[in-house]
């Protein structure tokens, strides 16, 4: 893990001390600043232009938790801003806009600090330009970490699970229900025989589509009182347009149903990013709102990398999020082919690029001949139309 600097404020000097030799118990290399008092708290802030991570406890007599963060948001964005609370409900702590990234529950166990250290490590590593990191800090629209999909996340990673499991806990959340069933009855995966079982529907979709469909949902489901159903919908069902072209043009090159999956999952979870910029930009005219979703698309994605990566998402993904609106926008090898597949898929659907000029100038930069030749033949009538 590369070094990362911490500062933590909490006015239980006893808890600051556990909870520091906890930190450096996992991660001996961690910068850890801790201070009881509020002012020494903004001195360190303002004067450590290299801390990654801010850790506020809640309950504090001096100032309130939520209040820090929100001032940390302000003052020095680069951050990631994570609270130490023991409600984890968040129904006591909820604010509208957002300024918290991460939870960390009281009492704290190693595994919950391993996994947050690990996630604000992994974006420090994400090619984010210093003022870019700064910008998406100071977003007032973070959506909260769902806890269905932590729930998810803990009982996948567990490897003790079946596809019941995870149709059991799906199952809370009955929009997310309806909403999965539709897709994998839909035409956009394919399906033939329909299914009205959830459990039939988990296994369809595979636990890499889940995750993604459920993300996205659950991220839509968070910014409901402030974005209308229908806009919900429409960027969703075109997100799913993307994805199911993305898959299928895999399909039809040769790539293995596992990167299939893969890259389904990054092109829908594109929508992460765009519900929380038209969260945003709701108070927006019509026509300067259109304008903000057709500049901000490269926002986008870096937004949904952002999001995705403090929810501990893979950094495969969270790369060719940011990388699939230039076809050189990434070096790493292993990532190459699906960042060029994103990016042709891309160009049709959302630049109306046409096929025959998508080919000439993919063969005149040097992209695999196969993939080349497949732009020409294969059927976006289907997705375009």
């Amino acid at each position: 893990m590369s070094s990362i600097a911490v500062i933590i404020l909490d006015d239980d000097v006893f808890l600051l001390k556990v909870l520091q030799r906890t930190i450096h118990r996992a991660f001996p290399e961690v910068d850890i600043m801790t201070t009881a008092d509020i002012d020494e708290f903004w001195q360190l802030l303002n004067t450590r232009q290299d801390v990654d991570l801010v850790l506020s406890d809640y309950l504090m007599p001096q100032m309130n938790g939520l209040d820090v963060l929100e001032q940390c948001s302000s003052q020095n964005p680069y951050p990631v801003r994570a609270l130490l609370t023991g409600d984890m409900t968040l129904s006591t702590m909820m604010r509208q806009p957002n300024v918290v990234h991460a939870y960390l529950a009281k009492p704290f166990n190693e595994a919950d600090i391993t996994a947050l250290f690990n996630n604000v490590a992994a974006l420090k590593s994400l090619p984010f330009a210093f003022n870019v990191r700064r910008q998406l800090g100071a977003m007032i629209s973070f959506p909260v970490y769902p806890l269905i999909l932590k729930e998810l996340k803990d009982l996948i990673q567990s490897n003790e699970f079946d596809l019941h499991d995870i149709a059991n806990v799906v199952s809370q959340e009955p929009i997310i229900t309806a909403k999965l069933l539709q897709l994998a009855n839909s035409a956009y995966l394919g399906f033939v025989r329909p299914t009205s079982s959830i459990d039939e529907a988990v296994s369809r979709l595979g636990i890499t589509i889940l995750m993604a469909i459920t993300t996205s949902l659950l991220v839509a489901k968070n910014f409901e009182s402030s974005i209308p159903s229908d806009v919900h919908e429409k960027q969703l069902n075109i997100a799913a347009n993307y994805a199911s072209c993305v898959k299928r043009f895999a399909k039809q090159a040769g790539f293995s149903l596992q990167h299939q999956e893969l890259l389904f999952s990054v092109a829908l979870l594109s929508f992460v990013g765009k519900i929380i910029l038209l969260s945003q930009a709701q108070s927006d005219s019509p026509g300067e709102h259109a304008q903000t979703m057709t500049d901000g698309y490269v926002s986008a994605n870096f937004i949904s990398a952002y999001v995705l990566k403090l929810w501990g998402y893979d950094t495969k993904i969270c790369n060719l999020l940011m990388s699939c609106h230039d076809l050189d926008g990434t070096n790493d090898d292993d990532l190459i082919t699906f960042n060029h597949m994103l990016y042709v898929v891309r160009q049709v659907i959302f630049d109306k690029q046409t096929p025959m000029q998508l080919r000439a100038y993919c063969e005149s930069t040097g992209v695999d001949p196969l993939l080349c030749h497949l732009i020409s033949e294969f059927d976006w009538h289907s997705y375009t139309s």
